[in-house]
């Protein structure tokens, strides 16, 4: 396992990097960079982003996203085939209604989506340091990690409304929440070597790479709007289950 320090200042093959590139590009020092630069999330879609396409990264990354959604669809499966009954107790309704906006802000995934689309853009610097970045993979690993994070939402959401107690329905979110950081976890094995040499240099370059942000009012409220807006279609949707019988 190569030292943490052994990855600075290589390229995407692991080899030093050109003296140009570690001293001009932006994503080669945390510390030169101004505040219009902001680290890009710290997980498996990331490693996928900056990836060659075919390389180890790049199937890494896949395995995960499909690992992921894997597990959630037996989930949802096991779940949606308990039978249903009245919920009469008002603490079990009371705990549905306060777990809404939790069960939304605990989706890592669907909020760092929405962060990114509201305050990141590409910009075409990064490919100094990994070559392998394109703006097409940036948008499409916000897109796998915004479906992740929207399975995963759905998932806890079928959960909650099957709940008929309020200490099974806690349980069950603690078991999801660990579903839900298996990307997290696959960058940490990756970061500290337990993979490949290769994967461990993405992963460091995952956690090093710096991206500018966006500049218009209105982006920069997106997030907080999209927050709002899936908050209320969840509260809609539990409600019209809940009520409307």
């Amino acid at each position: 396992m190569n030292p943490q320090a052994s990855l600075q200042n290589v390229d995407d093959d692991g080899a030093p990097a050109p003296k140009s590139i570690r001293e001009t590009s932006p994503t080669s020092n945390a510390t030169t960079l101004d505040d219009d630069y902001v680290e890009i999330h710290d997980d498996v879609y990331n490693m996928f982003f900056l990836s060659n396409i075919g390389g180890q990264a790049f199937f890494y990354a896949a395995y995960v996203f499909f690992l992921k959604l894997t597990l959630y669809t037996f989930l949802v499966i096991d779940a949606l085939d308990e039978e249903s009954s009245e919920i009469t107790d008002p603490k079990v309704l009371a705990a549905q209604f306060l777990m809404l906006p939790i069960a939304v802000a605990m989706q890592e995934d669907l909020i760092a989506t929405y962060y990114l689309i509201a305050n990141v853009k590409f910009e075409d610097s990064l490919t100094l340091a990994n070559p392998g970045a394109r703006k097409w993979k940036f948008h499409a690993a916000n897109l796998a990690r915004g479906i992740d994070g929207v399975y995963s939402l759905l998932v806890n959401f079928v959960i909650l409304i099957k709940a008929t107690a309020v200490l099974p329905m806690f349980l069950n979110f603690a078991a999801l929440q660990f579903l839900q950081t298996i990307d997290n976890l696959a960058l940490r094995l990756a970061e500290h070597g337990y993979v490949t040499e290769r994967l461990e240099l993405v992963a460091h370059n995952v956690k090093t790479a710096r991206l500018p942000q966006k500049r218009n009012k209105f982006y920069r409220a997106l997030d907080s709007i999209f927050f709002l807006t899936t908050f209320a279609f969840l509260l809609t949707a539990w409600a019209i289950i809940s009520f409307a019988k």
